[in-house]
C-alpha cells in the first residue's frame, strides 16, 4: 500500500504546477502595444455602447450626454487612473466634472426685418421661417444674395439661392462655409421637411446656446454670432428682390432660462520623473453629439458613431495603453469634453480651470472622426488639423504616428474642434483625424454600421507607442513662426 503513494504525491503535484500555470496565463494581461486582437474587441464593446441607439445620439448638455460621460470615467477607473473631476462632500475626487450653463430663452416668437430706405418688410419664425442654426439670440448684417457655392463677406446675412431639391448635406456645406466666412448668418429656401414641420404649426421656439458660468473669455469654434433661417418660397422671393445692402435684422427679446449642465470626463496618470511631472500632455475627444433631431429615412437618432465616439474610443484606449505597465515621466490628463457640438462649452471651462498652468502644457492631440478611412490620404493613414503651424505633427510622424497634412484646408477644421480653445491661449493643440467629408457627417446614418474596425484598431494602435514617447521625452513642441492662431 505505501508503495504507491509516491507516484499519488508527484500527480498531485504535477496537477497544482500545471494549475498554477494556466492561472498565471490567465491573469497575464494582454500587451496594448502588441494585441490587435484584444484592442479591436474593446473598440467594437465601447462604441456599440456609446453610438447605440440606447444613448439617444449623446446630446449636448443632455442626460445622455451625461450618462456618456459617467461610462467613460468609469472605464478610467478600471485602467486605474486617478480621479481630476468634481470632489465630493468628503472631498474626494471622482472622474466626472459638472459644468454649469446659463441660458437663454426667447420670450416671444423671433422675427427677420429687412429695411430698405424707409421701408421695413418682417416675417415671423413658425408662419413664415424656421431656424436650423442658431447663435445668438440677435443677429444683424447687410444683405448679400450670392449663389450656393460663393463664400458670404464678413459680417453679411447672406441670401442663398440653392438649386431645387438641394441635399440636407448641401444645405450643412452652405451653412458651414458661412460660419467659417464669419458672416453674421444666412438665408435658404426652406426644405420639404422644413416646410412640413411649419405647416404643422407646432414648430418650437428655436434654442438659444446656453454660456458658461465662467467670467472667462470665450474662445470656442461656435462663440460668433449666426443664425441659419429658413425661408418660405414667397418670402424668400420677395427678400431676394430687394437691393444689396439692404439691412437685415434677427431676433426676438430674452429672458434667463433655467440652469443647465454639461458633463465632462477627466482622469490622469501623474508622472513618475519629479523634474518633469509638472508638464502635461493633455489627449481629448469630445462625447456629445446631436442627441435626436429631424428625422432622415424616418430615423430621428444621430448616433455619432465617427463623430466622436471614434475619439472618445481612442482616448480611452490610449488610457488603457498608457496605464499599463511603468507611468510616463511627464502627466498625462484624458479628458473627453461636452458639448463641443453646441459651442465647445465643456472645453472652454476646462480650460478656464485647467489643472496645470498652461504655460506647463506640453500639448493637446485631440482626437476626432478616426473611425472610417480617408480616400485622399494613404491606407491606414491619419492626418493632423493645421500640421504646417507647428512642430508636433512632423515630430510624432518620425516616432511612428501614421499622421499627414490635413488634406481639406479648404474646410478649416484646425479651427473646428476643441483644440482650438487651447491654441488660441497659446497651446501646441492639434486634432488627429481621417474624415473623409463622407455624408453621412451629422446625420442618424453615421452609426456603428458605418465604423471600419480593422482601420480604426490600426489607426489607433500606431498612435500608442508615439505618445509614449512624447510623455517620456524632453522635447517640446513650438509652434512655427507666425502660425500661432490668435484670438
Amino acid at each position: 500500500m505505501n508503495l504507491r503513494r509516491p507516484v499519488f504525491n508527484r500527480l498531485v503535484l504535477l496537477t497544482l504546477l500545471v494549475s498554477l500555470a494556466n492561472t498565471a496565463l490567465a491573469q497575464q494581461k494582454p500587451d496594448p502595444t502588441t494585441d490587435l486582437v484584444t484592442l479591436e474587441r474593446n473598440i467594437r464593446a465601447e462604441m456599440n455602447f456609446l453610438a447605440s441607439d440606447a444613448m439617444q445620439g449623446r446630446g449636448s448638455a443632455s442626460g445622455y450626454e451625461r450618462i456618456a460621460a459617467e461610462y467613460i470615467g468609469s472605464q478610467f477607473h478600471q485602467f486605474g487612473l486617478e480621479p481630476a473631476g468634481d470632489a465630493d462632500a468628503s472631498g474626494a475626487k471622482g472622474f466626472v466634472q459638472r459644468v454649469g450653463l446659463q441660458g437663454l430663452k426667447f420670450t416671444e416668437a423671433p422675427a427677420l426685418r429687412a429695411t430698405s430706405g424707409n421701408q421695413t418688410r418682417t416675417w415671423k419664425y413658425g408662419s413664415d421661417l424656421l431656424v436650423s442654426f442658431l447663435r445668438a439670440p440677435q443677429v444683424a448684417g447687410d444683405l448679400q444674395i450670392i449663389e450656393a457655392d460663393a463664400a458670404p463677406a464678413k459680417g453679411s446675412v447672406a441670401l442663398v439661392r440653392l438649386p431645387a431639391g438641394a441635399s440636407r448635406q448641401k444645405r450643412q456645406e452652405v451653412i458651414g462655409r458661412a460660419r467659417m466666412a464669419q458672416a453674421a448668418g444666412v438665408i435658404l429656401p426652406e426644405s420639404e421637411a422644413n416646410k412640413q414641420l411649419r405647416e404643422a404649426g407646432n414648430a418650437p421656439l428655436p434654442v438659444l446656446p446656453s454660456r458658461v458660468q465662467s467670467d472667462a473669455p470665450a474662445t470656442g469654434p461656435g462663440d460668433v454670432p449666426f443664425a441659419a433661417i429658413n425661408l418660405r418660397p414667397e418670402a424668400f422671393a420677395e427678400l431676394a428682390a430687394m437691393p444689396a445692402g439692404t439691412r437685415i435684422e434677427f431676433g426676438a427679446p430674452t429672458q434667463p432660462n433655467d440652469l443647465a449642465a454639461t458633463w465632462n470626463a477627466v482622469g490622469m496618470i501623474r508622472g513618475s520623473d519629479p523634474a518633469m511631472a509638472a508638464d502635461a500632455i493633455f489627449l481629448s475627444a469630445h462625447l456629445d453629439h446631436l442627441g435626436v433631431g429631424e428625422p432622415v429615412n424616418g430615423d430621428a437618432i444621430f448616433n455619432g458613431a465617427d463623430d466622436d465616439a471614434s475619439g472618445c474610443i481612442a482616448v480611452l484606449e490610449l488610457a488603457r495603453a498608457l496605464a499599463s505597465g511603468r507611468r510616463p515621466k511627464r502627466t498625462i490628463y484624458f479628458v473627453c469634453f461636452g458639448s463641443e457640438e453646441r459651442g465647445g462649452w465643456g472645453a472652454q471651462f476646462f480650460v478656464a480651470h485647467s489643472p496645470v498652468p498652461l504655460d506647463h502644457i506640453i500639448a493637446d492631440i485631440n482626437l476626432e472622426m478616426l473611425g472610417r478611412p480617408d480616400a485622399k490620404v494613404a491606407a491606414n493613414t491619419l492626418w493632423l488639423t493645421g500640421y504646417e503651424r507647428s512642430n508636433l505633427g512632423p515630430e510624432l510622424a518620425r516616432q511612428g504616428a501614421r499622421l499627414v497634412a490635413d488634406p481639406h484646408p479648404d474646410q478649416n477644421f484646425f479651427q473646428r474642434s476643441d483644440n482650438y480653445t487651447l491654441a488660441v491661449r497659446g497651446v501646441v493643440a492639434h486634432t488627429v483625424s481621417s474624415f473623409g467629408l463622407h455624408t453621412d457627417y451629422h446625420r442618424p446614418s453615421d452609426d456603428v454600421s458605418k465604423i471600419d474596425f480593422s482601420f480604426m484598431t490600426q489607426s489607433i494602435h500606431s498612435l500608442i507607442k508615439p505618445v509614449r514617447w512624447l510623455a517620456d521625452s524632453t522635447f517640446r513642441p513650438a509652434w512655427e513662426p507666425g502660425k500661432a492662431p490668435k484670438r
